[in-house]
């Protein structure tokens, strides 16, 4: 989808000529004839890892090749003359692979609706259902939290302790949306926001949720919906937008060859478990860093591919120890 400003649009468009070492031709449809912009190899390496070698000379075939998907955001060139395009790409924002291609992409979430699991842990107001797919011998963790809790319809009592309604070991039927396993104290890969026995209360998801940023409200219905697809992956920073909004590359291949754009909001950020709801983002991340995310396909019209639910710093190895000893 095309972007409504004369001087940058938003294309989908395929390599066709591979000029020189560090410079490519995408080709794309306008609304008219067909229309080329140049791609310049350091628009592409942002790429997670690209620089693990030390190295920053890369050739712009390690990233594509003839015939090779991209979506780009590009801006019209000035007395193009008799040069091969009249585009130029100013940010790339995916390469290669069709969004939610299961036999492509890593990283994708199973839908979770109408699980049965055991109750495995309660504490006070907040559970732990332990869930095991057929096709998956590793068991997995649903977090839960007491009002997210019906029995015969009726929600669970405020205030009412869960072991006052359920028993370790308990069979209950549930939803739940993917989580990061890291930025809760549990550990647990997922969240229920219904979780019941006996009769399943009535739940409309696809209804839109209110809020004074319109485009948070869009955000929010997507990533609170157990009923829309979900990635999870490591990627990096892009860019930061404002206080409140940023961009980020997401790895979705195990290569590392295609990544695909994510948008995010504030309120779905942390670091090391720390909510960064209030915080401004110019004043934490920087283009670059390195980042695990998981996230649900963008509502229509957004520029983006998909929305994160949870993005957070990704520290490993001797680092996150370093901070783990002085948290």
């Amino acid at each position: 989808m095309a972007s409504t400003n004369d001087a940058y649009k938003n294309f989908v468009g395929t390599v066709v000529e591979i000029i020189n070492r560090y410079k490519a031709v995408v080709e794309f449809q306008d609304l008219g004839p067909k229309q080329r912009a140049l791609l310049k190899v350091e628009k592409l390496t942002c790429r997670p890892n690209i620089n693990k070698d030390g190295s920053n000379d890369h050739p712009i075939t390690d990233f594509v090749s003839i015939g090779t998907t991209v979506r780009c955001l590009c801006h019209k060139v000035n007395n193009a003359g008799d040069q091969k395009y009249s585009w130029y790409v100013a940010d790339v924002l995916s390469v290669g692979i069709t969004l939610t291609d299961s036999s492509m992409v890593t990283g994708l979430c199973p839908p979770m609706l109408n699980r049965i699991g055991y109750v495995s842990h309660l504490d006070k107001r907040m559970g732990i259902i332990s869930y095991k797919d057929k096709d998956n011998d590793v068991p997995q963790d649903i977090l839960f939290i007491a009002s997210k809790f019906y029995d015969g319809g009726k929600r669970a009592k405020t205030k009412q302790p869960l072991d006052k309604v359920l028993s370790v070991n308990d069979k209950v039927n549930f939803d739940a949306v993917p989580t990061d396993p890291e930025e809760n104290d549990h550990n647990c890969s997922w969240f229920a926001p219904l979780v019941w026995k006996r009769s399943k209360p009535h739940t409309d998801y696809d209804s839109p949720i209110q809020d004074t940023d319109p485009n948070l409200g869009q955000i929010k219905t997507v990533i609170r919906n157990p009923k829309s697809q979900f990635i999870r992956g490591k990627g990096q920073i892009m860019h930061i937008l404002s206080e409140e909004y940023g961009i980020a590359l997401g790895a979705v291949n195990l290569k590392q060859t295609h990544w695909q754009s994510i948008l995010f909001h504030r309120s779905c950020a942390s670091v090391f478990k720390h909510s960064l709801s209030n915080t401004d983002l110019y004043q934490v991340f920087k283009e670059g860093d390195k980042i695990r995310f998981v996230a649900a396909v963008a509502p229509k019209g957004f520029s983006a591919q998909w929305v994160a639910s949870h993005i957070s710093i990704d520290v490993v190895g001797e680092a996150k120890q370093l901070v783990e000893n002085v948290l």
